[in-house]
């Protein structure tokens, strides 16, 4: 059998659109799709007509619920910065709820959009727990290559983005030449911890702190008790400029002796 990519493209979308569960009540519709958050709830929509044209997609409070149920207080700083990444997709919050008003002709397209931020704000919040302790001797081996450089550093700063902070485990600051933000990369899963660092780096990329140093951005990943796939590689590889296993360090040299 030969295979095309209308066929494959059809396969799956058949199988997707059966995954799709929907409820209709009225003028809303609930549809709940094969995408968890952390507590193994599947992200659910509900789409409300308003009017001949429009409709307002919601997640009934659904996703900061989870949020809060993971211990983060919904404080005005908490609140004010899940509205900054709600708002990069178009979407508001009223009250608890994650909102985004639309009309019948780009539905699809702002399902999926409100789909995306409602999973991107689950593994930001709900699936990173940042660790007490990174690692003393991989640690140890970084700041020795910065030390053979002769180059200052900073340890446990933030480096802030468009939309929050962002805890790196060394910096090196930017003084007549450009500066470094590097963190060491572990975890469970390797996959989630790419996706949220390539949010982080795209996040300080739009932020004035990068405009103003154009420093690097330095991932390490540590690959003593976890392995990472190509994917999960390429996610990193696509928004650090400076990625590497935690077990060859020689390119952290190169890519310092450029600083």
């Amino acid at each position: 059998m030969t295979l095309s990519i209308d066929a494959v493209l059809d396969t799956y979308l058949s199988a997707y659109r059966n995954l799709i569960a929907v409820e209709f009540n009225g003028d809303s519709a609930t549809l709940s799709f094969p995408f968890h958050l952390a507590a193994n709830h599947r992200v659910e929509i509900m789409v409300t007509k308003v009017g001949k044209s429009h409709c307002i997609l919601s997640d009934s409070a659904r996703t900061l619920g989870e949020v809060q149920a993971a211990g983060y207080s919904l404080t005005p700083q908490m609140k004010e910065k899940l509205e900054r990444l709600a708002s990069l997709s178009g979407l508001r919050i009223v009250d608890t709820h994650l909102v985004l008003e639309t009309s019948y002709r780009d539905l699809g397209i702002s399902i999926q959009k409100f789909l995306e931020t409602a999973k991107t704000i689950g593994d930001v919040y709900l699936v990173h727990k940042p660790r007490e302790t990174i690692d003393d001797d991989l640690l140890s081996q970084v700041k020795l290559t910065l030390e053979s450089a002769m180059l200052p550093y900073r340890l446990h700063e933030k480096i802030p983005g468009e939309i929050e902070l962002h805890p790196f485990d060394l910096v090196v600051p930017p003084n007549g030449r450009r500066g470094m933000a590097l963190s060491i990369l572990s975890g469970q899963n390797t996959h989630t911890v790419a996706q949220i660092w390539g949010f982080k780096c795209d996040d300080i990329k739009r932020g004035e702190w990068h405009r103003k140093t154009n420093s690097k951005l330095a991932l390490i990943y540590d690959v003593r008790y976890q392995k990472w796939s190509d994917t999960s590689r390429a996610i990193l590889e696509s928004r650090a400029d400076v990625v590497m296993a935690g077990n060859s360090l020689d390119g952290l040299r190169d890519a310092v002796e450029q600083l």
